[in-house]
């Protein structure tokens, strides 16, 4: 209790103003986690203390982000003592929700839901959001798409090809049928239709391992609802294609988890091993790093039962591995379509460096010094450039041509002199995506006309009035802001209940349930490593995929039960 009450105040919050309104709920709440009957211990010791510990470093670390508090004797004490108390809450939450999970269990002997009932439910729902925003909506990406399809930029893969084709082709056909804006109107509406296939194809799924039919309906009107799908679905823009794609992957991917390891009545069939394969390879295919998610998840599926099906998941390892080389070692330089650019994925070492330049700028040898001006335009300037939520300022900087060896070795070198530099920088610029306590962000951003590299060659224009778009958006903004409402599209939150759940599994069960929740982990790797830190485009995709992991969690655990 003290150590809540400590890290109030590194918050610098007035507990005299805010006493009974925070600081005597929390009490109780920690009142009550330190007193809830625990049956047994779910999760063994050295897994949930160091989770606790992490999660408390992040909490402590948040709290203090900003705060302008001195280090000092006994600042360091106060965090020494909010650690530990925050250590034993955290690790007896996770047993208490373990605990509940098991005797509340979700999974019954129930039919679930029919892909066309979702389908209508979620259909039904986005047509309501759509009608005020006609024709569409359209993101800055989504424009600078446009200007590439259409001859005005060069080509590149920093878009994906394949999205940057498909989009532009299909706004094309209306554009040639009718004009620009049924162009835009027409792709918005066969994303709309492919993206909501997906997710009740999804729903429909899952519910078929014993999810009842009142709770299937809810989720579909839940996804149909939330901004956090309505909008992304509804916008030109490779990300509403993305997190639709992603999420079907996982789905296939617990589902052939299922059938080997504990619905074990069921054979792997050709058309799941296909099914598998294409939407490995549209997560690839639809974002740069998508292969990362994906190639993991197949390889460890080939060690699985005894290594039984092998072969099968072999062939899909490297049928995925062909297409994708080919599509982008051989067809894109055959269509003098340049790749995406080195400095993508150097987002973080580069804020480290910026960091490290703007904190100690005399710390540098004069060889540093010369590496770092072949590295970078204006290497001087890097320090005062740093921004600690977003790594464009320097990343721009980085020259088309630079040797990449020798720059990691001085980045090296610095690091060691002052790697709390390097945390920090680390920390600052990454923790929205894992920091539970940070308020959902939805894609309502979405429902816009961006302006940023707006085609100028095309005349895309709302067909309905300003006053009624603002009035939508205010709405379901508001509504999606609500404390309950706002904890179920957390990211951040879905990222940790898969941490909780994957850990409970491995050490229940072993790694191979586990491996569901890899394209989960690696999103977090690909997202800590970003340009920008909290960003949702980025982080968008855990969340529906997070929902399908806990009907997978629900459906092994009542297995397991039962065996």
């Amino acid at each position: 209790m003290i150590g809540v009450a400590l890290l109030l105040n590194f918050q610098k919050l007035n507990l005299t103003n805010i006493y009974f309104f925070i600081y005597i709920p929390l009490m109780i709440v920690t009142y009550g986690i330190l007193t809830f009957p625990l049956k047994q211990v779910f999760l063994r010791r050295y897994v949930s203390y160091p989770l606790a510990f992490v999660l408390s470093i992040i909490t402590i670390g948040k709290a203090l982000e900003n705060s302008g508090i001195v280090f000092n004797s006994l600042t360091i004490v106060s965090i020494i003592i909010s650690i530990i108390g925050l250590v034993l809450i955290f690790e007896r939450t996770f047993q208490i929700l373990l605990q509940l999970s098991i005797a509340y269990n979700i999974i019954g002997n129930r039919t679930g839901i029919t892909w066309k009932h979702s389908f209508f439910l979620i259909f039904i729902c986005w047509l309501l959001y759509l009608l005020p925003f006609l024709p569409g909506n359209v993101a800055g990406d989504g424009n600078f798409q446009l200007l590439e399809f259409f001859g005005h930029a060069s080509m590149t893969n920093h878009h994906p090809f394949l999205s940057t084709v498909f989009q532009g082709g299909i706004f094309n056909i209306g554009k040639v049928l009718v004009n620009d804006n049924f162009g835009l109107f027409l792709y918005v509406v066969v994303q709309l239709l492919i993206c909501c296939l997906i997710y009740s194809f999804c729903i429909s799924k899952v519910s078929k391992l014993g999810i009842n039919k009142h709770l299937c309906i809810a989720f579909s009107l839940f996804i149909g609802l939330a901004p956090y799908w309505s909008f992304v679905s509804e916008t030109f823009h490779k990300d509403g294609m993305f997190i639709a794609f992603f999420a079907l992957f996982i789905t296939l991917l617990l589902l052939v988890i299922v059938d080997l390891l504990i619905d074990r009545e069921n054979k792997i069939s050709t058309k799941q091993l296909v099914s598998l394969t294409i939407s490995g390879l549209l997560v690839c295919l639809w974002r740069n790093d998508g292969i990362y998610m994906v190639l993991p998840s197949i390889f460890c599926l080939i060690f699985v039962d005894k290594r039984h099906y092998w072969k099968q998941f072999t062939g899909v390892f490297l049928a995925i591995c062909a297409v994708y080389i080919g599509f982008n070692k051989v067809l894109l330089p055959s269509l003098h379509v340049a790749p995406t650019e080195m400095r993508e994925a150097l987002s973080l070492p580069v804020q480290q460096t910026a960091r490290y330049l703007k904190e100690y700028p005399q710390d540098v040898t004069q060889h540093e010094k010369k590496v770092l001006a072949d590295t970078f335009d204006n290497s001087t300037k890097l320090g005062t450039r740093y921004d600690p939520n977003i790594a464009d300022p320097v990343k721009f900087y980085v020259k088309d041509r630079f040797n990449l060896k020798d720059y990691l070795e001085v980045w090296l070198q610095m690091g060691f002199r002052h790697p709390l530099v390097y945390i920090t920088a680390t920390f600052e610029g990454t923790n929205g995506y894992y920091t539970p306590w940070l308020q959902a962000q939805t894609f309502s951003w979405c429902a816009d006309i961006s302006s940023w590299s707006k085609p100028d060659f095309l005349k895309l224009d709302y067909l309905t009035p300003r006053s009624l778009r603002s009035s939508v958006l205010k709405l379901v903004n508001g509504i999606s802001s609500l404390p309950f409402i706002n904890i179920l599209l957390s990211d951040s939150l879905a990222i940790w209940l898969c941490v909780l759940m994957g850990s409970f599994l491995w050490a229940k069960l072993g790694f191979q349930y586990l491996i569901p929740f890899i394209p989960i982990f690696m999103n977090l790797l690909i997202c800590i490593a970003s340009p920008v830190n909290g960003l949702i485009r980025y982080s968008g995709c855990i969340v529906f995929a997070a929902y399908c992991l806990l009907v997978y969690y629900f459906f092994a655990i009542k297995k397991l039960r039962q065996r």
